[in-house]
């Protein structure tokens, strides 16, 4: 993960996504004419396909939205580290305001500098009583709604939501862990008992790998076959032996 910074200062161009996130999970290496000449350079393009595969999933789930001023619905995003900015960015994407929630608040206002939205200090339903600090009650109006929670927290962290958060089946939030082992987190397991619609890091791992796999061939990737090794890997091994019978 941390090459995915320190390989910047060598690529030549850097894509919209790789620039916002700031980090390259992806190298296109080019042959490319320069000027009027016929001589060709090496050029290397960085690119960032982290945000695809939290993008591509959710966009099944909930479509695209246009965000604008008086838009209501928001992505939950937990956690401060580089996943947590390819989750802004595609939460941006997706047409979802955002809101921030982290154990060390700066990191989160860093996310909130570069992506836009609101940090909160605590996941509290009722308005905080802290002059420094602001909870998800405060910062999500009447009328909001979390349409997604994406976690970027470690698995090891066994976080879980507020019940509050989940107790309305029909507006509950697509809840979204990155982390692709487990198969079954903690908080995907409270989220499933709710009712609630999931997405695993495995889904996010084998999307990802699509979107490098197309950059680097410009051929369609072979989808299944991917996601196909990406389970035989993630799923526990009764789950995996079932899937693939």
């Amino acid at each position: 993960i941390p090459h995915k910074q320190a390989i910047i200062p060598y690529v030549d161009v850097m894509s919209d996504a790789a620039s916002a996130i700031g980090s390259v999970n992806t190298l296109i290496v080019k042959e490319e004419i320069v000027g009027d000449s016929e001589t060709t350079v090496r050029v290397v393009h960085g690119d960032n396909t982290d945000w695809k595969g939290i993008f591509n999933p959710l966009e099944r789930k909930i479509g695209v939205n246009i965000e604008d001023e008086n838009s209501a619905e928001y992505a939950l995003i937990l956690g401060g580290g580089g996943t947590a900015r390819a989750a802004a960015y595609a939460a941006s994407k997706l047409g979802l305001k955002r809101i921030y929630y982290n154990r060390t608040p700066a990191k989160a206002q860093d996310l909130s500098d570069s992506f836009g939205g609101t940090v909160v200090t605590s996941l509290d339903q009722l308005p905080s009583k802290s002059a420094e600090g602001k909870s998800l009650g405060d910062a999500l109006p009447k009328d909001g709604t979390i349409k997604v929670v994406i976690s970027t927290l470690p698995a090891a962290a066994e976080f879980v939501l507020p019940e509050w958060l989940l107790s309305s089946r029909s507006t509950n939030p697509v809840i979204f862990d990155v982390n692709y082992k487990p198969y079954h987190t903690k908080l995907l397991t409270q989220a499933e008992k709710a009712g609630c619609q999931v997405v695993r890091g495995s889904e996010m791992l084998w999307e990802q790998g699509v979107g490098q796999f197309e950059a680097w061939t410009q051929r369609t990737a072979p989808y299944a076959v991917m996601k196909s090794v990406v389970l035989q890997n993630c799923l526990p091994q009764q789950e995996d032996a079932d899937a693939f019978q």
